[in-house]
């Protein structure tokens, strides 16, 4: 394991680096179920700009919510009218319902054949009366 000078007394000394719980959101560190349906490809873009949709369950304080998280060029062709980038709560359930939040999310991520299918659904779904955009 590549380790990597941590004390600032000797600079000989070297310990593993550990990514703990403690170093980690919030956020990311109660999520149960995460899906991209897109991002931008690393390969041909490695110093960006990064865009992506995704779709998240996590653990809120008194139950599961299940997010859609749009980061779409502005310009984009699949870009659905009045929705806008953002995080949108598709839905929340209650302490008692994890299985079906992460349910919830899984179909939500993967119900359309393809990306744009799936986004274009996903735009109806944050655009609908009971999401909201935070």
């Amino acid at each position: 394991m590549i380790g990597s000078i941590r004390s600032t007394r000797d600079l000989t000394t070297r310990e593993p680096i550990m990514d703990s719980a403690d170093s980690l959101p919030d956020a990311k560190r109660n999520h149960l179920w995460r899906g991209t349906v897109w991002q931008t490809d690393p390969e041909l873009h490695p110093l960006g700009p990064r865009h992506s949709a995704e779709v998240y369950c996590c653990e809120e304080s008194n139950g599961y919510a299940v997010w859609y998280v749009r980061k779409l060029p502005h310009a984009d062709q699949r870009a659905a009218a009045g929705i806008d980038n953002g995080d949108y709560l598709l839905e929340y359930f209650g302490r008692h319902q994890r299985d079906d939040a992460i349910t919830s999310a899984v179909l939500a991520a993967n119900g359309a054949a393809s990306p744009e299918l799936q986004i274009a659904a996903l735009d109806a779904l944050a655009k609908g009366s009971s999401a909201r955009k935070v």
